[in-house]
């Protein structure tokens, strides 16, 4: 059998099981889940057309530079996906030391007025910090988007404070949408130059890192917090893309 036939059905198959796996485990709506889709009939095309070739020859009758520039924007594509995924990977550990002034933690995703995993995940491994570190302060920066009741930040301290954080502790950024956002808002809320601490996701800290600095903080750290294991995939391939993306406009 054709080795290329043989490596789109696996993918074919790999990105419908994945989708299927991810779609009962956090719904059919759940963020960039439609990539696995995508992917899933890319293959399935890409199988068709290789199983057609035998018969017609389509592959033949692409003109030769045309096959050569294909080649060399997969090759491409693969190289860049993987050096942002090594970028992303070797942040996935960072633990923050121990003086800093301040711990951003940057919003997620509110339903309603309830905490979700993955923000819970974050707003734990601030505490863990802040109940260690009694000198240092804390920024939840996060807005108020469709389906939330109250804004992140406010459920983030509200959560903070169930768990014992003083009042006077925490600052809250209550206007981003994006983590451009969060990082650019909080600069007018604290000094740029203090020592800082950014917590979010392992799979996200690179780039707010990244971001933080284009933004001119000048001592910043990133702390990873947990991630949802089962949605991992689906978070590695879309901040690859994002990382790529804000690599090139910033």
């Amino acid at each position: 059998m054709n080795i290329l036939l043989v490596i789109s059905i696996i993918f074919s198959v790999t990105s419908i099981s994945y989708y299927i796996y991810a779609a009962s485990y956090a719904g059919p709506t759940s963020s960039f889940l439609w990539f696995w889709l995508f992917m899933f009939v890319g293959f399935v095309i890409l199988s068709v057309i290789i199983v057609k070739d035998k018969k017609y020859h389509y592959i033949e009758k692409i003109p030769r530079f045309l096959k050569v520039i294909c080649l060399i924007v997969v090759i491409v594509g693969i190289t860049v996906f993987g050096v942002m995924e090594v970028l992303i990977i070797k942040d996935m550990r960072a633990v923050a030391d121990s003086d800093r002034e301040y711990v951003i933690v940057l919003g997620a995703q509110v339903r309603g007025t309830r905490i979700t995993k993955s923000l819970r995940k974050r707003l734990d491994t601030a505490l863990d910090y802040l109940e260690e570190h009694p000198d240092a302060n804390v920024v939840c920066s996060g807005g108020q988007g469709r389906g939330e009741d109250l804004s992140e930040a406010e459920a983030m301290k509200n959560y903070l404070m169930e768990h014992g954080i003083a009042e006077k502790r925490i600052i809250t950024e209550d206007k981003s949408r994006t983590t451009y956002e969060n990082l650019k808002f909080t600069q007018q809320l604290i000094d740029k130059d203090a020592k800082i601490a950014i917590v979010t996701n392992n799979f996200h800290v690179h780039r707010a890192v990244h971001l933080a600095k284009t933004l001119g903080y000048q001592n910043v750290q990133g702390m990873a917090a947990p991630s949802d294991n089962h949605l991992l995939p689906n978070y590695m391939v879309r901040e690859a893309i994002a990382l790529f993306k804000e690599y090139l406009v910033r």
